[in-house]
């Protein structure tokens, strides 16, 4: 389940992500936060997918039945 930040608590957040070493998708992904930390990583995997095959369909991102299907199943949550 995903929980909101304040517009406060976001925006110094993403203050203390402005580093060149973190990429866009981090920056992204610790903007969310889960009840699971596994959940965490998922969003961020999933947006390094997209990330890297921008216009193409989920199902040519993951590359295989089992990774679309969590990926589907994620976006449900």
């Amino acid at each position: 389940m995903l929980y909101g930040l304040t517009s406060r608590a976001r925006d110094e957040k993403a203050d203390r992500l402005t580093s060149d070493a973190v990429t866009w998708f981090d920056r992204e992904a610790a903007l969310c936060e889960f009840h699971d930390t596994r959940l965490g990583e998922r969003i961020r995997m999933l947006l390094k997918q997209i990330g890297g095959d921008i216009g193409q369909s989920i199902p040519m991102v993951c590359q295989d039945w089992a990774n679309t299907k969590a990926a589907y199943r994620f976006f449900l949550q």
